[in-house]
């Protein structure tokens, strides 16, 4: 089992050089990241001619893979982190490479990028449950909450740099070829963990325990717990109607529903990006101030109700802009602040045995059911329009999970909760 660190800063991670080097390759390849999730929608829709429910397609292989998350935990559980963080994001840039090569050979097709999004979700799966499980291992537990603020500060000003400079790049150039920059912040990234010179203790043994055991350990350790079960439990709600549903036919919604300019996308999104590092900024200190619990319960409130105005969005292209900008700022700012909490809340309560698990078994609550709303979303959208299906997934999506929390012992919790001594 790794150690703690032992030579860590008494009061900040600035002088940590090894959690440096993972700050900044995971904020390159956030940047990068970003881009994509901009232009790979716009290349399929636009490009490649896709319709709302091969859109819906797209949207669900993309998620599809969040369903090894229960197998990936164990993995990581017994593996070292850093070489898998390495691989993943070689292997990705690898993928990505291929959209503007073959563009530009004029062999670009919308079932390439169906394999291209599936093998990136695989990855992206490996990387996510090996990179919230290694942060401890580099970083102090008194350090946690600011170390997830600062990596969390980078995913916001990427949401606010990423758009835009994706509708800078695809305007200059086409959106195929603006991702090779996602491709080469992965390799970017891989280099700085290369870098990284502590090393990890090797993984417990192997207690020679089926897959499936080690699976219901991580399973039943979340279920029990009284805090942990609750958050999963809303985090699964939002996952089918707000990631699989709303997200997947968000910029066709925006752009054919409520009548804004494809130009004008880059920039409502951005907006988002921005209330996410105030958002990134506020988390630890709301922390400190209010405490983790009634910090997550009110950011899901005030972030879950502003999902509404998506569908209210129409009118004039200035007032739809409008809603959809503070909409995106609302939930970009909660957002945030709800994650490092949360993300801080699982480290401090998870026996380090069980990390990988625990993780993967919150983030498979979590992400799991968005291939099957992505399905949904496109064929219902397809079959009825795409103002009702955003209307009552954005609704529900918002409402159950702020009553699972509001009964839950969240909103009364001051301190961070504590592992215990084993699992």
């Amino acid at each position: 089992m790794a150690s703690p660190p032992t030579t860590e800063p008494p009061a900040t991670l600035w002088k940590n050089r090894d959690f440096l080097k993972l700050w900044s390759g995971e904020s390159l390849s956030l940047v990068g990241s970003q881009v994509t999730v901009l232009a790979m929608p716009i290349v399929a829709y636009l490009w490649l001619h896709a319709s709302v429910a091969e859109m819906g397609v797209l949207g669900a292989l993309s998620r599809l893979p969040m369903v090894l998350f229960f197998v990936v935990g164990v993995w990581v559980d017994r593996m070292r982190r850093r070489p898998v963080l390495i691989w993943s994001d070689v292997i990705r840039a690898l993928m990505l490479a291929t959209v503007p090569l073959l563009f530009v050979m004029d062999m670009l097709t919308l079932w390439w990028l169906y394999v291209v999004v599936l093998v990136m979700g695989v990855f992206g799966v490996l990387f996510e449950i090996a990179y919230r499980s290694y942060l401890p291992v580099l970083v102090a537990p008194e350090h946690l909450g600011d170390g997830n603020s600062k990596l969390q500060l980078s995913d916001s000003i990427s949401k606010a740099v990423g758009p835009s400079l994706a509708g800078v790049l695809i305007a200059i150039r086409s959106a195929p070829l603006v991702i090779l920059v996602d491709a080469i912040s992965y390799v970017l990234s891989a280099l700085c963990l290369i870098s990284i010179r502590k090393r990890e203790d090797p993984p417990p043994p192997d207690e020679g325990g089926s897959m499936i055991a080690a699976i219901r350990a991580g399973f039943g350790w979340v279920m029990s717990h009284p805090v942990v079960r609750p958050l999963a439990i809303a985090s699964a709600v939002y996952s089918f109607f707000d990631i699989g549903i709303l997200q997947t036919l968000y910029i066709p919604y925006v752009i054919d529903g409520a009548g804004v300019p494809a130009g004008w996308v880059g920039g409502v999104l951005a907006v988002g990006g921005i209330g996410a590092v105030a958002g990134a900024w506020l988390s630890v200190r709301l922390m400190k101030g209010a405490g983790p619990g009634p910090t997550m319960f009110w950011s899901t409130v005030i972030g879950n109700s502003a999902l509404i105005l998506v569908p209210l969005a129409g009118g004039p292209v200035w007032l739809a802009i409008t809603m959809l900008a503070f909409s995106q700022l609302l939930v970009g700012l909660c957002t945030q602040v709800f994650v490092v909490n949360n993300i801080t809340v699982l480290q401090s309560a998870t026996p380090r045995e069980l990390m990988g698990r625990v993780i993967a078994t919150i983030w498979a609550m979590g992400l799991v059911p968005a291939p099957l709303g992505a399905l949904v979303a496109g064929f219902l959208g397809q079959a009825v329009g795409m103002r009702p299906v955003v209307l009552v997934a954005a609704v529900i999506g918002a409402v159950v999970p702020m009553i699972v929390l509001a009964m839950s012992p969240i909103p009364r919790m001051r301190e961070l909760p504590q592992a215990p001594a084993t699992a």
